[in-house]
């Protein structure tokens, strides 16, 4: 298994790498098909 620190590093250099938001106020978003409940949210 990994270290506390290396599970921090990787999930700290994931989240960097998210857009901010979700899109959903862009023009081309277009809404899933399935809930957010079944996508993990």
């Amino acid at each position: 298994g990994a270290s506390d620190t290396e599970i921090a590093d990787t999930w700290r250099d994931a989240m960097w790498a998210k857009l901010p938001g979700h899109g959903i106020n862009d023009p081309g978003f277009l809404q899933p098909d399935r809930p957010m409940s079944a996508i993990g949210g």
